[in-house]
């Protein structure tokens, strides 16, 4: 089976970095947060088409938790990659993404990797959107034929 969709969410809500003591990798969702991954996982109960699916993250709790909903409707497990964290290059998740062995890969990760998709899909002509950041929780859809982004559209969750 090819990958026919690639799924890259911003992770939700999760507070100000500053306010949390502990270590980052362990700072949650916040209530907004969880309503945003319960809209994203949602989502995806009204598409048929998408399985089946496989779901990574970066090894962060926010990102986990916000793929954490459509993980249990699924019954598909979460499977944490490095290369989703934050300060990765967004090209070789892709290109893992692009390996997988299912119809549609769920990505979750970071505002900095979810800057420089855009960038690159507005360059290579598959997106015109006028900023690059991406708000928290949203996502982009990519299509994918003959193993090549066909076009892409964001969406909010």
């Amino acid at each position: 089976m090819t990958v026919k969709n690639i799924i890259y969410i911003r992770h939700a809500h999760a507070g100000k970095r500053d306010s949390w003591l502990f270590d980052d990798y362990k700072r949650p969702l916040s209530a907004k947060g969880n309503i945003q991954a319960n809209r994203f996982a949602a989502k995806f109960k009204k598409v048929n088409d998408i399985a089946p699916i496989t779901i990574f993250s970066s090894p962060r709790l926010r990102c986990i938790a916000t793929v954490g909903v459509l993980s249990l409707n699924t019954s598909q497990q979460i499977n944490e990659l490095s290369d989703l964290d934050e300060g990765s290059d967004f090209k070789k998740s892709l290109k893992f993404a692009l390996r997988q062995n299912c119809k549609t890969v769920v990505l979750s990760t970071h505002g900095d990797i979810m800057y420089n998709l855009s960038k690159y899909l507005v360059k290579n002509k598959l997106s015109k959107v006028k900023s690059f950041d991406i708000e928290k929780s949203a996502y982009w859809w990519l299509s994918i034929e003959n193993g090549k982004i066909k076009s892409a559209k964001k969406y909010k969750s």
